[in-house]
């Protein structure tokens, strides 16, 4: 019999581990709240559930294996989704592979992240809860001219995450913060200089062996301030073997902070002008924007889908297999038109005549509302490419990027 495993979330990120799943053999069952999900077509079983709600998609799960003895769940895993505790709560119900419970509640509450690290010295950056408007506005003048990131502690997608200073107006901030989260609770954190990471890591044995880094692109800051919004990342980021090292070693040791020592670790990162590497965030799960799923591959030869998949279902995961095996280099980046209603599409068919393109996508088309850009969410669409280096991956994509352009009535 097949073995069969549970993928929740079934979004258009998603759709690779899907595809992954069925090529595999695996008898794969996806989860999501919305029955019209797109990774729902490669679905062998479908429940409808909040991905965010771990107990009414522990209750879906329940059912289904109570009706379907022969379909017993074999592993539980995600990808592009930040619902970590919901897989956890889920694997830990079934007796599965998973990380542990309080790994995930720590992950899906930044300040129980941050406190983790901070009890185990490592390195990131200051930071506080702020209970109120008052209490935000003392600890930003009290900076002097630092700048500040605040973001509420269980955000996602870059939602309610202002980069502010004590110019700003700090009512609002704290309130266009707090209604993003659901708990209601934000951090205030020490917006930190430096080259800005993203990395994706599997920790074994509590080693992190992070087959690719990607340089994040944040180019658009001042455009879009208040609110940060990355435009992308660049792999290879401009690391040197030292920093690669410390890189893998300060990974590790947020994991085990957060008593991790197996499993994917995502990370947010900065490596200071003095060289410091300290951690903004890691996330206990494969990562959006294809990172895992696209670029990491073409890049490394690294399947770290596969890995996770691996661990998820209970199989071995070697040192080996996550060695890269070819040096190239990946782009993506996004489209920011103005807000309005889009009211033409130009150039999309000549994308396929693009060089190295991986892969591209529209989240809107002709007659949908452009939001203004407030959020990752609000970007119009991606385009992934590769090359042999990173400077030809570069002027590939922004060839992409100058081939499309979309039409806005305002």
């Amino acid at each position: 019999m097949p073995k069969t495993l549970l993928i929740i979330g079934a979004g258009a990120e998603q759709v690779p581990a899907y595809q992954a799943a069925k090529a595999r053999g695996l008898t794969v069952v996806g989860s999501d709240g919305n029955p019209e999900a797109p990774a729902l077509a490669w679905a062998d079983h479908r429940l409808i559930a909040s991905t965010r709600d771990a107990n009414a998609t522990l209750a879906a799960v329940q059912a289904f294996t109570a009706h379907n003895a022969h379909a017993a769940i074999d592993g539980v895993m995600t990808i592009a989704n930040d619902v970590p505790y919901t897989v956890a709560v889920v694997a830990q119900a079934l007796g599965l592979p998973g990380i542990p419970l309080q790994a995930a509640r720590s992950v899906s509450h930044k300040l129980l992240m941050k406190q983790a690290f901070a009890a185990h010295g490592v390195p990131c950056p200051w930071f506080s809860a702020v209970a109120d408007a008052a209490e935000l506005a003392r600890l930003v003048h009290g900076g002097g001219d630092r700048r500040f990131v605040i973001k509420p502690v269980d955000g996602r997608g870059a939602r309610g995450v202002l980069l502010i200073d004590r110019h700003s107006d700090l009512d609002w901030a704290f309130a266009e913060s707090r209604r993003w989260g659901d708990c209601g609770e934000v951090i205030l954190e020490a917006f930190t200089p430096g080259l800005q990471l993203s990395t994706e890591s599997y920790v074994l044995d509590g080693v992190a062996h992070t087959p690719a880094i990607a340089e994040r692109n944040y180019e658009h800051l001042e455009r879009f301030a208040p609110y940060i919004i990355e435009n992308g990342g660049t792999i290879p980021a401009l690391l040197d073997a030292a920093q690669l090292a410390r890189i893998d070693a300060v990974i590790a040791a947020g994991a085990a902070a957060l008593g991790v020592r197996e499993g994917i670790v995502k990370g947010d990162l900065i490596v200071t002008p003095e060289g410091e590497v300290v951690i903004v965030e890691l996330a206990l799960r494969l990562s959006g924007g294809w990172f895992a799923s696209h670029q990491i591959p073409a890049a490394s030869g690294v399947d770290l889908v596969a890995a996770a998949m691996a661990y998820a279902l209970g199989e071995p995961v070697s040192a080996a297999q996550l060695q890269p095996t070819r040096q190239r280099a990946t782009a993506i980046r996004y489209w920011f038109p103005p807000a309005g209603t889009i009211s033409a599409i130009h150039g999309e068919a000549a994308l396929a005549t693009l060089p190295g393109l991986i892969s591209h996508g529209f989240f809107r088309q002709v007659g949908d509302q452009q939001p203004t850009i407030r959020m990752h969410p609000d970007r119009f669409g991606f385009l992934i490419v590769e090359a042999d280096s990173r400077d030809a991956a570069l002027q590939r994509v922004q060839q992409g990027l100058d081939l499309v352009h979309i039409e806005v009535t305002p």
